[in-house]
């Protein structure tokens, strides 16, 4: 799950959710929603998509490749 990756690698990193925060200027409940799987409250699919290239690029994951798990590819 995309949401899972995401929140492994911030931990890996040492990464809390509050300075993935601060690098990507989403505010943290953005980020908690994202990790667990709701996208409710990104506001649509352009700003899910991203959301997901600025945090994976913080906690150092291949942005597209998580998009494409994310929209099923």
């Amino acid at each position: 799950m995309v949401g899972e990756r995401l929140a492994a690698a911030r931990i890996s990193r040492g990464l809390s959710v509050e300075d993935v925060a601060d690098a990507t200027k989403l505010r943290p409940l953005i980020i908690e929603s994202i990790e667990a799987g709701d996208y409710a409250v990104c506001g649509g699919e352009a700003y899910v998509i991203g959301h997901l290239r600025m945090i994976a690029d913080v906690v150092g994951l291949d942005s597209d490749d998580l998009i494409d798990e994310y929209r099923g590819r």
